[in-house]
């Protein structure tokens, strides 16, 4: 049972409870007095709530129209987004919800208490013509121009329009203005993202309550859009006019309050001429763990160094005594046996080799384009590891745990079959170093790791995802891979991420790709 079974079988009673309710209210004839008042009641609720936890701050209110219909477009950030605009309006506001949220406990009963509408992706003609209904008949429609929220689901917070800092807008809300002539306020919601981040909910991959965040939510100047109405509109023209509206939206919003702030419009990845790689295997690794990228560096003609760390590439008694600082040493030195071939330098580090990596983009910025973390070893996903400093004392070597998920693959494996505990050691303290320097790193990095990794916790992508301060900074999830990345069931995947983040960087590449 995955995290979000769990929180449907917890939530089940309050679901049913919900629904007998719900049904006694019809029977009785009652549904409109008991949303209105539920509504009022949970506004005023809620809005107390944001003040108090958020400072929420309202600005622009009075450009809301005090009667008729109206659209009101919002950015999308967090599943807060909905409660802070339905308590900052100062009329009742109904929404659009995806059909999907039918089938969620509790959630759907909410929604149909706040005579809200179910909307299917792709195109709900039926849906839309009871939402324009509800406009001619002047009420407040709310629009999430984007369809979803950036990082919710398959689509990356890197997939915003480099433009607004927002996904790209879709034509639902200026078709719903014109079809039921009305007009749009646009909104901008700063600071959901950081509080209530999607990491959080539904993704559950960060087990903490919302933060305490600022909140902020600026209402537009109402966008009159009289002279279109009646026209037949190409679909140039609908786009023409939503890439206004999210203009319009993007204008209203701090970007650098987001998760992952951002600023706007969002500049391009620096070019280079040449640009090499430096490859770190991780702690107990061969060579063999990152030499499947050699090929492909290789057939683009990229410079690349690929360093055999302290204590590797021998016995497993060999790594006995080696710290992190000798790991480190080693990747420098090999950082500056590459650096008189290049320009700039990509760095890519598996496991222990992406702490690595980390600590040089904090000492060598200069010299670096860029980072490439492949299951880093910033949390250990095993809680007894808590215990390595006390078990080295009494213990000398320990089985290295199983790093594939696939059984045939792993066969292949040269890594140690043990490692001394003195410096597993030297690698925990380490990774507890290298998480409280994150806020360091300011060059662009891309955060590859599984979600079945068998050593690292996820949730290490989500750290340092968040602390670095990279302007440019993404993650990408597998979801088979074990811990040896690049070498197990989706390593061709995980070498196509590497190659397009190094070649974005590369003035060559961007020739071959437009010619």
């Amino acid at each position: 049972m995955n995290r979000q079974e769990v929180a449907n079988a917890i939530l089940y009673p309050a679901d049913k409870a919900l629904e007998l309710a719900l049904r006694v209210v019809r029977k009785r004839n009652a549904f409109d007095r008991t949303s209105n008042a539920t509504y009022g009641l949970l506004r005023a609720a809620m809005r107390k709530q944001f003040e108090l936890l958020n400072e929420l701050e309202v600005i622009g209110a009075d450009h809301v129209p005090t009667s008729g219909g109206l659209v009101l477009a919002s950015n999308h950030q967090s599943w807060l987004d909905v409660q802070v605009l339905g308590a900052s309006s100062p009329r009742r506001v109904h929404f659009m919800a995806k059909a999907e949220f039918k089938e969620w406990p509790v959630l759907r009963h909410l929604i149909d208490l706040s005579q809200s509408v179910f909307v299917r992706r792709g195109g709900d003609d039926q849906a839309l013509e009871a939402i324009a209904e509800a406009l001619g008949e002047g009420k407040v429609v709310a629009v999430y121009p984007e369809g979803t929220i950036p990082g919710e689901e398959d689509i990356p917070r890197v997939a915003v329009d480099p433009r607004t800092g927002l996904l790209k807008g879709k034509t639902g809300a200026i078709r719903l203005a014109l079809k039921a002539r009305v007009p749009i306020v646009p909104v901008g919601v700063s600071g959901t993202g950081r509080a209530f981040p999607p990491e959080i909910y539904p993704r559950l991959e960060i087990l903490r309550m919302p933060g305490n965040t600022p909140v902020r939510i600026r209402f537009g100047e109402p966008w009159d859009l009289s002279q279109y109405y009646g026209k037949d509109l190409s679909h140039e023209k609908l786009r023409e006019l939503t890439d206004e509206l999210m203009m319009r939206i993007s204008k209203l919003v701090d970007h650098r309050s987001n998760y992952a702030p951002i600023e706007v419009p969002i500049p391009p990845p620096p070019r280079y001429r040449d640009v090499g790689v430096l490859l770190l295997h991780g702690f107990t690794s061969s060579t063999d763990t990152v030499d499947g990228l050699i090929p492909y560096l290789q057939r683009e003609g990229i410079p690349y160094e690929r360093p055999v760390l302290r204590g590797h590439g021998t016995r497993y008694q060999d790594l006995r005594g080696v710290t992190a600082r000798d790991w480190y040493i080693d990747a420098q030195r090999a950082l500056l046996a590459l650096w008189p071939r290049v320009d700039r330098i990509v760095v890519v580090g598996l496991s222990m080799g992406g702490l690595v990596a980390l600590e040089l983009a904090m000492r060598q910025p200069e010299k670096i384009a860029g980072v490439v973390t492949v299951a880093a070893a910033l949390k250990f996903k095993d809680p007894l590891t808590k215990l390595t400093p006390l078990l080295a004392k009494a213990v000398r070597y320990w089985p290295s745990p199983e790093s594939f998920n696939d059984p045939e693959l792993a066969k292949t494996c040269t890594n140690y079959r043990m490692f001394p505990t003195d410096a597993f050691t030297s690698l925990f303290h380490y990774s507890h170093t290298i998480a409280e320097r994150l806020p360091e790193v300011h060059v662009p990095i891309r955060i590859l790791q599984s979600k079945k990794d068998q050593i690292i916790a996820p949730e290490s992508a989500n750290i340092i995802y968040e602390r670095v301060s990279s302007p440019l900074r993404e993650i990408v999830w597998f979801d088979r891979s074990g811990h040896e990345m690049m070498q197990d069931m989706e390593a061709e995947a995980v070498f196509g991420e590497v190659m397009g983040f190094v070649n974005q960087f590369r003035e060559k590449a961007r020739m071959r790709a437009t010619a």
